[in-house]
């Protein structure tokens, strides 16, 4: 309840945001990233959430090599897909901007937006595994941090420290996820 409420908080302040600096494109770009980083958590929340009653068998039976071993696979799978999710969007952002529109737009957006994509799945790693030993607690505090006490401030205060506003706002998420992915 708590990462879905945040969701839309997050929404908000960033179309509003985007709304202010850059208008309508600005916005419907958002809209257009937002899907494309649907592509790297779907996956990657499956792919932890597939992994949590091992980890958490294995944890519960005292067997902490196997949950050593368990969550060195997730984290390699999740980093493994991030990277290459993250490359394709790096090097082809025209590609994925084509599949709704904006282009040239959200080409560049995408860009910086999904800059450190690549990391995330440490992130997802890390929050599952929290959950599977038992640690919900901290999974939702490093979740919590990245979303209201990086991610939100930081699209308010990221434009006053670049010249092109809008991509301030964009710049945003990456600069929170390096900050969370190290805290967590």
């Amino acid at each position: 309840f708590i990462m879905q409420s945040s969701e839309s908080v997050i929404s908000v302040c960033f179309n509003s945001s985007l709304l202010k600096y850059g208008g309508d494109i600005a916005v419907g770009a958002m809209t257009i990233l937002t899907s494309v980083m649907q592509f790297a958590m779907l996956p990657l929340n499956g792919i932890s959430q597939g992994s949590q009653p091992i980890l958490s068998y294995n944890y519960g039976a005292g067997n902490s090599e196997r949950v050593r071993k368990t969550f060195k696979l997730l984290l390699a799978v999740c980093l493994t897909y991030s990277f290459l999710l993250w490359g394709l969007i790096e090097l082809f952002p025209q590609g994925f901007a084509r599949m709704f529109a904006l282009i040239g737009f959200t080409a560049h957006a995408l860009r910086i937006y999904c800059a450190v994509l690549c990391l995330f799945g440490i992130q997802m790693s890390c929050q599952m595994a929290f959950v599977s030993i038992g640690s919900a607690l901290c999974s939702i505090s490093v979740a919590v941090v990245r979303k209201f006490v990086l991610l939100l401030p930081l699209i308010y205060i990221m434009p006053t420290f670049v010249a092109d506003k809008t991509m301030g706002v964009y710049m945003a998420e990456p600069v929170a996820d390096v900050i969370a992915i190290t805290f967590t």
